[in-house]
């Protein structure tokens, strides 16, 4: 079964002003996800040097693709999260976090997949958190939710 967390890199797991920095409960979240059988793929649309950012922050070899500004084949005006889901394809459960509906939230509706935005609500994602360690217990109720909704009585 493949498992794959869209993270908007520049949002949920860094910031880049003043200089690049790891967001609080960053490498702990990803680590604790993989664990549970999840892969990673970062998209970064603000940036060319994505693998070098992550290198810097100690994330390397955490991601199963990285994706960012100079991906080549990206069209013009293509929304860059909503093109690495469908290079991505296919698979078989999938959402997208990040902390923006513009940068997160928007692209996984028109990719037909849920998010769970952080550090904001809107109720356009299917799950809010304030802190990324909370992502897991996000990804347990949607699977909770989904078993009772399939399951014949």
């Amino acid at each position: 079964m493949t498992k794959i967390l869209f993270w908007d890199f520049e949002g949920a797991l860094a910031r880049r002003e003043p200089d690049w920095r790891l967001a609080e409960g960053a490498a702990e979240a990803l680590e604790a996800l993989a664990a549970k059988g999840w892969s990673h793929v970062a998209v970064a649309a603000g940036t060319k040097e994505l693998a070098a950012v992550a290198e810097r922050l100690g994330l390397a070899g955490r991601f199963a693709k990285l994706y960012d500004a100079a991906t080549p084949g990206l069209g013009e005006g293509a929304s860059l999260l909503v093109w690495a889901i469908e290079a991505s394809r296919p698979f078989d459960e999938a959402f997208v976090i990040g902390d923006s509906v513009q940068r997160a939230v928007l692209p996984a509706r028109e990719a037909v997949l849920p998010s769970i935005l952080v550090r904001d609500a809107s109720p356009l994602a299917q799950f809010c958190v304030e802190e990324l360690s909370e992502i897991a217990l996000a990804l347990e109720t949607w699977t909770s939710m989904r078993r009772s909704f399939f399951v014949s009585p």
